[in-house]
């Protein structure tokens, strides 16, 4: 658990009457809340003591479930999700009872943001952040809890062929759990995430900054047409090194400290080149991207498209 303070309210059984609990990754959101179901309703009916609401749910409709007595239960849960997506008369509505909560309902709220400052609601409030350098630990636990141990050299390349990006992290540590393998060192790492030796998606990012088309294209084929690897974990892995390449536009050539030295030098002599304006256009791009690929019967062309586009923000122009 990221939070040890709600880790120990996991341990007394959750006695407050509303939790707060918020974070930028939905898999640590979808982690706690199925622990709040664990741990709230245990074994009295679900039906008839769990409800789960979002930002299209009718007010009335929560505040009607927490009102309701429990089932055969101590107390019932009430989940209240996307809490950063409420507007202002909905949580105006909400108001009283969250300032009064039942304290036979456990009243659960998840967000992708921090509470405002003006709500000055009595919630207990449980952040799942997690640190860059925190990540080798956590995706070692993850891992675990498939059955599977990774070595460091394995942590090393994962994140250096994928990235920080925890969705992708998780992705690649279930595939890895299928492998049959218990325990998963860095060689079994590049050919479970169908990277090549010759290439990684660094390589790819390289080529498109510095405008060399064939050799991009040369790249997407191999880890993409050539390995299997997946089209939309090749476009997180791409986001994620802009990313990178972005903050250290931002910083004015300043080296991060969780950049590797291989990285930046071949990053740092491009800052020149690129606008603002470029790398808004590039986010979009691969936004875009991300978003047809989930629908697409041609993944491959989705890409190729997409090359095409950030290749026009090249350090050439």
């Amino acid at each position: 658990m990221l939070n040890k303070s709600l880790a120990r309210e996991f341990e007394k059984g959750l006695p407050g009457s509303l939790y707060y609990v918020w974070g930028e990754e939905s898999c640590f959101l979808e982690e706690a809340l199925a622990r709040f179901i664990e741990i709230v309703v245990a074994s009295a009916p679900r039906d008839f003591n769990c409800d789960v609401f979002d930002s299209s749910s009718e007010p009335q409709a929560i505040l009607d479930a927490a009102a309701t007595l429990p089932f055969m239960a101590r107390r019932r849960l009430v989940v209240l999700r996307d809490f950063h997506l409420l507007t202002a008369p909905f949580i105006k509505k909400l108001a009283p009872y969250l300032s009064k909560p039942s304290e036979s309902t456990c009243m659960a709220i998840f967000s992708r943001k921090a509470p405002r400052a003006s709500l000055k609601f009595n919630w207990k409030v449980y952040p799942l952040n997690i640190k860059e350098r925190d990540i080798p630990a956590w995706l070692k636990h993850a891992a675990a809890k498939k059955g599977i141990r990774l070595t460091d050299d394995a942590v090393d390349c994962l994140i250096e062929f994928v990235g920080y990006d925890i969705g992708l992290l998780l992705m690649e540590v279930e595939k890895l759990a299928l492998s049959g393998e218990r325990v998963i060192r860095g060689e079994d790492i590049i050919q479970t995430t169908g990277m090549m030796r010759d290439y990684t998606s660094f390589d790819l990012v390289d080529a498109l900054i510095t405008g060399q088309r064939s050799r991009a294209f040369r790249i997407l084929n191999t880890i993409f047409a050539g390995s299997g690897m997946e089209a939309p974990l090749i476009v997180g892995t791409l986001n994620w090194h802009y990313r990178q390449f972005y903050s250290l536009w931002q910083n004015r050539g300043k080296r991060p400290a969780k950049m590797r030295d291989k990285t930046y030098r071949a990053l740092v002599k491009h800052l020149s080149a690129f606008t603002e304006e470029d790398f808004y256009r590039i986010f979009r791009d691969l936004h875009e991207a991300d978003t047809v690929i989930k629908t697409s019967a041609r993944p491959g062309l989705v890409l190729e498209i997409l090359l095409i586009k950030l290749l026009q923000k090249g350090a050439w122009n």
